[in-house]
């Protein structure tokens, strides 16, 4: 999982194609440290949604643009335009799931 910049993640949400999944999270979290585990652990099964992560306080204005309420949270971004989010992490198999029915839902 590729970790954003700050200064270019406009320019990435743009021009990465979709589907994608993007992980937003904070560096104290220990729930984001969990979920960012089972997220690696996801990436390696279902390698065909691209998928990044993106540190909340470095780019806080993530947080009103896809009104994201907590973290950890992940945003998947759709063929179409439209998006997701997810804030609960519960298991490995559940991310995979969630993945793959958005992958087939394009």
């Amino acid at each position: 999982m590729r970790e954003w910049e700050p200064g270019g993640w406009k320019r990435e949400w743009t021009f990465t194609p979709a589907p994608f999944a993007l992980f937003v999270h904070t560096p104290l979290c220990g729930t984001c440290q969990a979920a960012k585990r089972m997220l690696a652990v996801a990436e390696e099964l279902v390698p065909d949604i691209g998928l990044a992560a993106a540190n909340l306080n470095l780019m806080p204005e993530l947080a009103p643009l896809f009104r994201i309420e907590s973290v950890p949270c992940l945003i998947v971004k759709r063929k179409n335009g439209s998006w997701s989010k997810q804030y609960r992490f519960p298991s490995v198999v559940e991310l995979v799931e969630h993945l793959r029915n958005e992958r087939e839902n394009e």
